[in-house]
């Protein structure tokens, strides 16, 4: 599962504040990376560099710079969960952007399938064999059959 950022906030002492578009919140040191990545050690020694942080494009990540990013799955696996993600039902609206869920209840799972059954199409709109679209159909049908040299 892909998680996506929403909020992001660079706090004292290297910690990140993170929300996640599912309602999730994590608190992320940096300062545990100094050590195994050097580039990170340029928080320590250029000021206000820290605190540029910024969302990338989809949310799939931060950074700060060219050299400097953090995938959005370290934050969620190494994060201090502040905050679970909330789970959502059908026809709650979505936490962060307010949109309604659109997911069917297992009652609605049933009857679309029992209607589908008792249509002969298959999904879709049901055919009218009489319209402009399925007699243009059949003609060609029939000058096709008509154009093959039978054996």
């Amino acid at each position: 599962m892909f998680h996506k950022i929403a909020e992001i906030k660079a706090l004292r002492s290297f910690l990140l504040w993170v929300v996640f578009r599912d309602g999730a919140e994590t608190l992320y040191d940096v300062s545990t990376l100094f050590d195994k990545i050097p580039a990170f050690r340029d928080f320590k020694n250029i000021p206000g560099l820290f605190e540029q942080v910024k969302i990338d494009v989809g949310g799939y990540g931060i950074s700060w710079n060219d050299d400097l990013d953090l995938d959005a799955e370290e934050l969620w696996a190494n994060g201090t969960m502040l905050k679970d993600a909330v789970e959502l039902s059908p026809g709650c609206a979505c936490p962060t952007c307010g949109q309604m869920l659109r997911r069917k209840s297992d009652a609605q799972k049933i009857a679309s399938r029992s209607n589908l059954a008792k249509r002969k199409s298959k999904g879709g709109r049901p055919v009218n064999p009489n319209s402009k679209r399925q007699l243009a159909l059949k003609k060609k049908q029939t000058i096709m059959a008509d154009a093959v040299p039978k054996r």
